[in-house]
């Protein structure tokens, strides 16, 4: 079966490709092959077809066409499935309501040809192939947010992505350089076989691993990459990026980590600790921001904090033997990653909706869209409660799940893990909810501030109905978490090398009590809409109604409302050394004043703030010296043979 996905999607990108000239063929490709790869890929995710494995000879040297699913690739592997296919098919709509990508003849077959790099990623049985489909990968969500390069942000987005993702893959040809020296082969149940034991190695690897994987994953302080590239991007591949394509970077960890078998402690802090500045920092820019989707990449950058801190907790369990630690922590982050795949695609599709409407992604632009847009706000109520982890929505299962590793972890030297990781959690799940209030409550609730939110509708059943389908999902797993854990324990226990029956133990415990307080969260909401109704029959023919917001003042307008710039202000003040926001005004002048504004802006203190600032540095210095070198050739000469010498000293 994942030899029929693959095809499938290839299939299907020549297709569409091909019938570029006529846009209706190219789309009925295009669906034909998406639904019928990620069809088959999922049957073989969830067990429904049978074991899937491949294994061939191709022309490539030292590889093989390899690929085979095990716990840990069929929950990647459902989450890739789920998400592009939900998102190819809004794709479509979002493509015919945009002008500048309706007539594209690319996003199609780049779409589709992404899709199935990213299976193949998650299913390779080694480095080669592995490495091949990462940059296959790497290259169709390049071109992908380069979709509409006539914008010179765009432009700069996908220099800046391009930088980042061969960076990331340097870094991996050197870790599977140094696994291969040191055990003969770049199969990965090989490496696992033959890895020698102690060392130095683990170490290196791992760090080797975090710029690579981590990279990608956009974990901070190498996300520098996200909040340029996903506001870039259209909508409906933002949320692929977002929900999937940052993912692969958590499988590389966790097969990275399944390939060692042992980790040392000193990785486990630094993978809480890059959790907890990720997470902490993700949410406090996110809050700055007034660009949805810029505010949205930000906060992938907060969830893969709160993943990194599962990851960190369950190697804390391999290091000190602790399987049962090792199974929830591993577990609470192949959840989250799942649940963060489902609640932030549905997020970015939602996003697109209302930027398609408002003519701009400022939040600022919005209010009133719950009663013109009922069901693209309500699908974003429902990711942002789940993203934010209020029960009964799936995002609380994971986080529960990360919280009960940490809980655990109470034997002697485990306390401070434990302790850093609730603390974060809890920093991170405040600021989140925070955060979405201030967004949904400026975009959907209030009265509207444009024109444009005064006109704004819902759109068609081709990208509601794939939302409909992630909004179900996030509220399903949150009332009935069982089969999703199960699948997050399989996950887990490949990583911590034990067997399934063994992990499901382990999570029994944490899994009842998620499910009971999910439960209880949806007795408490559906109390609460029972009052609601209760009250507006109460006062039925009692009381006028009124504008929202309104305050009892008949004339009150759009402008007296909370905007979400004064809503976020005094956190944002709070945080002000961390954020380092910048203010741009210009004050009224003399006794009629005919204009005035205030704006903010929060640019990135490490891409802003420390590596455009040294590569500025790096460019004067090296024009400097070029000014005085006069071109000479001899100066060129002597700086050759000064390097030649540094190489040789340096070998000697």
């Amino acid at each position: 079966m994942l030899t029929v996905c693959v095809s499938a999607l290839l299939a299907g990108a020549a297709a569409s490709a091909l019938l570029g000239r006529r846009p209706a063929a190219a789309a009925a490709a295009s669906l034909s092959g998406l639904a019928l790869g990620c069809a088959a890929g999922l049957a073989a995710a969830l067990g429904f077809a049978g074991p899937s494995a491949v294994d061939a000879a191709w022309p490539l040297p030292m590889g093989r066409l390899a690929l085979s699913l095990d716990g840990l690739s069929s929950l990647f592997l459902f989450a890739v499935l789920a998400v592009c296919l939900a998102a190819g098919v809004y794709g479509e709509g979002y493509l015919r309501r945009s002008p500048g990508l309706a007539g594209s003849r690319s996003v199609r077959p780049l779409f589709l040809t992404l899709t199935a790099a990213l299976a193949v990623v998650v299913c390779a049985g080694n480095a080669i192939l592995f490495l091949f489909a990462w940059e296959v990968m790497a290259l169709a969500s390049f071109f992908l947010i380069m979709a509409e390069d006539e914008h010179a942000a765009t432009r700069r987005a996908g220099l800046l992505y391009m930088v980042c993702t061969h960076t990331a893959t340097l870094a991996l040809f050197l870790l599977f350089a140094l696994l291969a020296r040191s055990t003969g082969t770049l199969d990965f149940a090989g490496i696992r076989a033959a890895l020698p034991s102690g060392g130095r190695l683990p170490s290196a690897a791992l760090a080797l691993g975090f710029i690579g994987f981590g990279m990608k994953a956009g974990l901070a302080p190498l996300h520098i990459w996200l909040q340029e590239a996903h506001p870039a991007a259209p909508s409906h591949v933002s949320a692929v990026l977002s929900g999937v394509v940052i993912k692969v970077g958590i499988y590389g960890f966790m097969r990275l980590v399944w390939m060692l078998g042992a980790v040392p402690e000193s990785w486990a802090w630094a993978f809480i600790l890059a959790g907890a500045v990720s997470g902490v920092g993700g949410v406090l820019f996110a809050l700055a921001q007034h660009d949805l989707k810029r505010l949205l990449a930000y906060h992938s950058v907060e969830n893969i904090g709160i993943i990194a801190l599962g990851l960190g907790l369950g190697c804390l369990g391999l290091s000190h033997r602790r399987v049962d630690l090792a199974v929830v922590g591993f577990s609470g982050a192949a959840l989250h990653t799942l649940n963060h795949a489902l609640f932030k695609s549905l997020l970015f599709l939602g996003s697109g909706v209302f930027a398609q409407e408002l003519g701009t992604r400022d939040i600022e632009a919005g209010g009133g869209l719950l009663k013109r847009m009922p069901w693209t706000s309500a699908f974003s109520l429902v990711a942002a409660a789940a993203i934010s982890g209020v029960p009964p929505f799936n995002g609380f299962i994971s986080e529960w799940l990360v919280y009960m590793a940490a809980a655990s972890a109470r034997a002697p030297g485990e306390v401070g893990f434990g302790a850093a990781a609730v603390g974060a959690l809890a920093l991170i799940g405040g600021l989140a909810l925070a955060c979405f209030t201030k967004a949904y409550g400026a975009l959907c609730l209030g009265q509207p501030r444009t024109e444009a939110a005064r006109g704004a509708r819902d759109p068609g059943p081709a990208m509601l109905v794939p939302m409909g389908a992630l909004a179900a999902a996030c509220v399903l797993i949150g009332l009935w978490p069982g089969p999703a854990v199960a699948l997050a324990g399989r996950a887990a226990a490949v990583v911590c090398g034990v067997s399934p029956e063994a992990a499901a133990r382990a999570l029994a415990a944490p899994a009842a009590g998620a499910a009971l307080i999910g439960r209880l969260g949806a007795g408490v909401l559906a109390l609460a809409a029972l009052l609601a109704l209760w009250r507006s029959r109460l006062v039925v023919g009692r009381a006028a109604a009124g504008p929202t917001w309104g305050c009892g003042f008949p004339l009150t307008g759009a402008g007296a409302q909370y905007t979400a710039s004064s809503f976020a202000q005094p956190l944002a003040r709070a945080f002000a050394p961390v954020l380092a926001t910048q203010a741009h005004a210009a004050a009224p002048a003399g006794y009629w004043p005919r204009a005035a504004s205030y704006a903010t802006h929060t640019p990135d203190r490490v891409l802003d703030g420390m590596l455009l600032p040294a590569g500025a540095g790096a460019s004067f210095s090296l024009t400097w010296v070029k000014a005085r070198l006069h071109s000479r050739l001899q100066y060129y000469m002597l700086l050759v043979s000064l390097c030649l010498l540094s190489l040789l000293f340096w070998k000697l």
